[in-house]
């Protein structure tokens, strides 16, 4: 129970029942838990709330172990040389934490929210009845480990989305649940 004003409210989660075992999943993965933002209504109920994959970031991370693997080689010829090889994988590791851990993908039954930052907290979003076109796009590689990218869009031209109206949400583990969902969603609250 909490108290807003003079009046007592109670809170509760209107999914506890309904929770399915990938979104309990997702979240416990994610490590994350949306109860405390701010951002949210107060009768908004959170359906996904993940962050990008690690696999999203397999390029940086392999480029991070050449350059630590070559700078631990260097130190036995010479420290110096060892050491200016391996700070730019420590670098990279340290960009690729941060880029993951401060951003979060919310889906709730009325929003789709991409969360970023973390003194400075920058959110975008649409509400799902505004979304024009949904658009998924993953590669082989992404496909066979279960992420992809998910576009939404407020405008659809002949030759694709518009530009400027695109929410994008990358890496997203189990994308096309995730976008299966959104479908799901906006066709109830279109009311189709």
């Amino acid at each position: 129970m909490s108290q807003r004003g003079n009046q007592p409210t109670m809170e509760y989660d209107e999914t506890e029942g309904n929770k399915s075992e990938a979104d309990t999943a997702t979240q416990a993965e994610a490590g994350t838990s949306s109860a405390d933002e701010s951002f949210l209504l107060d009768d908004e109920t959170v359906l996904v709330d993940t962050r990008p994959t690690w696999w999203g970031w397999t390029g940086y991370l392999t480029l991070a172990g050449m350059f630590v693997g070559l700078g631990f080689l260097l130190t036995f010829v010479e420290l110096a040389a060892g050491l200016l090889a391996f700070v730019p994988g420590v670098l990279l590791v340290g960009y690729v934490w941060y880029q993951r851990i401060y951003q979060r993908y919310l889906v709730t039954d009325r929003r789709i929210i991409v969360a970023t930052g973390m003194t400075t907290r920058t959110t975008n979003e649409t509400w799902v009845e505004d979304v024009s076109g949904l658009q998924t796009k993953t590669t082989s590689f992404s496909r066979s480990r279960g992420y992809g990218t998910i576009t939404v869009s407020h405008t659809v031209t002949p030759s694709g989305f518009g530009l400027g109206g695109d929410l994008q949400l990358q890496g997203v583990p189990n994308y096309e649940r995730v976008a299966q969902m959104i479908r799901r969603r906006q066709s109830e609250r279109k009311g189709r």
